[in-house]
């Protein structure tokens, strides 16, 4: 008997002995312990320990009870099998007295020493409470004093989920996706990555279609895929789908169209006085230098685009100067800028944010006599090695102002531009100032056939002519030139039809990324990857009988001109 109300006592101190219990409005934050000490403290409030921790055969030991439940855990010690359960929120651990082996949450692990009872404490090694409970630790061996801390509950990834209203269906047939992705940490999902999601297919076969996602914290799930049939039942073929389900600037691939065969339209053609200033000759960066600089006034466009051929980091600015005697405003009234990146997305990205810019972001300065002004800013500025940024800027100055797009080092462009060279020209990219940077263009689609529209092949429609203002040739000022492909122009294209029509985009000339606006609204030209010469279509929207809509572009930077607008009746 005596012995048996001995194991009922220690069960009973084991269960009840040592533990502090924090109150929902007093969480622990902090417990402090000190090796051979029995005074603890508890969010810097003093406690007396049983059984003070120490260090046994290199294991750091201390009390179960007072360390878990104080953080929230729960401690039930099974008398029967002398085991000792540790259960906080989806965590469940087994020890056993004189054990070296506990299972957490069913899986074996190998701990440091096994669990002991003194005074009817068990004491655990810390080491281990820290790696599967989540604490963090500070030991200082000055004092042996051992901080610990309950750190949040580890990020749970995001768990993508979809489904797929029907996952058989025919070619040509619209598909439809529902995502169901949830976070178990209640975090917002901030980025969903699809692959194979396509609106529709035009091939009979099976197709895998898989989603990730990204929650607020930076996790990413594991992928969801899912498989669509299609059958050999055609509804549409691509070109009629997208004629039918228009999304400015989805990928039509190749979809057979004989471009050079179909007639051209005539368009009424004018030109603004407004000039475009290019900076992209040398294109590549290998040494600090003036690139390209001229005076303007009133409204005019500035268009710089660069890649570092250097072995050190560059930065490239596009600065103001005002070299008179009186002060100049200046409204910075439209403006895109991108990069460091490789040159063919920079050049889609800086278009697309050209287009789809705020008025509010508007910027107005007054540039007193002599006072220079950085007009470009951000991360834009610093370039590494074999990177490019590139930038297009709508300015207004009430007076004449020098612009000049610069590169240095580390240095102050500001203090160092009179010690600067002006760099020479490469003799195979674009550089000068050429008039009449805006080209407006109406179309009168009036046929029932396809017909098509030529941008920026130098012949049906001509490139600027201008002059580079910082090379001389036979003695006399200014290089003149060609704006082969017409950077920097932005073309507004008004199209009016007498029947609803397609407008499709093709490139001729190369490889092509860019953007556009249709119908007031900014868009990618493809909105995914890039589009190869000749063969692959893009879609740009459709126009209702009577309808007019305005498509306006800009040659983007790192492609290839020409383009054809070709617009197919329907």
């Amino acid at each position: 008997m005596q012995k048996f109300l001995k194991y009922i006592f220690l069960a009973i101190f084991i269960l009840t002995g040592t533990a502090v219990s924090a109150s929902a409005d007093n969480e622990t934050k902090a417990i402090t312990i000190t090796l051979g000490e029995p005074l603890a403290k508890v969010n810097g409030e003093p406690y007396e320990m049983e059984v003070a921790p120490r260090v046994s055969d290199g294991s750091t030991l201390v009390p179960l009870r007072f360390i878990a439940e104080n953080f929230g855990a729960k401690v039930n010690w099974n008398n029967e099998t002398k085991n000792i359960n540790v259960l906080q929120v989806e965590l469940e651990i087994q020890l056993q007295q004189g054990s070296k082996e506990a299972l957490v949450n069913g899986t074996v692990h190998t701990i440091g020493a096994a669990p002991v009872i003194e005074k009817g404490v068990t004491l655990v090694p810390l080491r281990f409470l820290v790696e599967n409970m989540n604490y963090g630790l500070v030991y200082m061996p000055e004092t042996k004093e051992i901080n610990i801390k309950q750190l949040p509950p580890p990020n749970k990834p995001p768990v993508a989920d979809f489904t797929i209203k029907k996952d058989t269906v025919d070619q040509g047939e619209t598909v439809d996706y529902e995502d169901n992705s949830k976070d178990p940490d209640g975090d917002q999902i901030v980025e969903r990555k699809w692959s194979g999601n396509e609106r529709a297919f035009f091939a009979t076969g099976e197709y895998t279609v898989t989603l990730t996602v990204k929650d607020s914290r930076g996790a990413w799930s594991k992928p969801c895929t899912k498989v669509v049939k299609v059958t050999g039942e055609v509804l549409m073929d691509r070109l009629t789908y997208n004629l039918h389900n228009p999304i400015p600037g989805e990928p039509l691939g190749n979809i057979n169209l004989p471009v050079l065969q179909l007639p051209m339209v005539d368009p009424a053609v004018s030109m603004t006085r407004n000039k475009v200033l290019v900076s992209d000759s040398p294109e590549t960066v290998r040494e600090d230098g003036i690139l390209y600089s001229d005076t303007l006034k009133g409204e005019n466009r500035l268009f710089y685009h660069h890649l570092n051929g250097s072995s050190e980091t560059k930065r490239i600015y596009l600065l103001a100067i005002n070299q008179g005697d009186k002060p100049v405003k200046l409204a910075v009234k439209k403006f895109g800028v991108a990069g460091p990146g490789d040159p063919m997305t920079i050049g889609r990205t800086a278009a697309y944010r050209y287009f789809d810019f705020n008025p509010s972001d508007a910027r107005f300065l007054e540039l007193q006599p002599g006072e220079k002004a950085v007009l470009n800013n951000g991360d834009q500025i610093q370039i590494k090695p074999n990177q490019t940024v590139h930038g297009m800027f709508d300015i207004n100055a009430s007076d004449n102002l020098l612009f000049a797009v610069v590169a240095v080092g580390s240095q102050d462009p500001i203090n160092m531009y009179e010690k600067l060279p002006v760099l020479p020209r490469d003799e195979k990219h674009i550089r000068g100032t050429f008039p009449m940077a805006d080209r407006s263009m109406s179309v009168q689609v009036d046929g029932g056939q396809p017909t098509r529209l030529i941008i920026a092949d130098g012949k049906d429609d001509a490139f600027l002519y201008g002059k580079d203002t910082n090379t001389s040739t036979m003695g006399r000022y200014g290089l003149l030139g060609n704006n082969s492909g017409n950077y920097g122009v932005v073309y507004r294209v008004r199209i009016h039809s007498k029947h609803r029509v397609g407008v499709i985009f093709s490139p001729r000339g190369g490889v092509f990324a860019g953007s556009g606006e249709w119908d007031g609204k900014a868009f990618n030209l493809p909105n995914r990857g890039i589009m190869q010469p000749q063969t692959e279509f893009a879609m740009i929207g459709v126009i209702g009988s009577g309808e007019e809509k305005v498509l306006e572009f800009i040659p983007p930077a790192g492609s290839y001109l020409p383009v054809n607008l070709i617009f197919i009746p329907f």
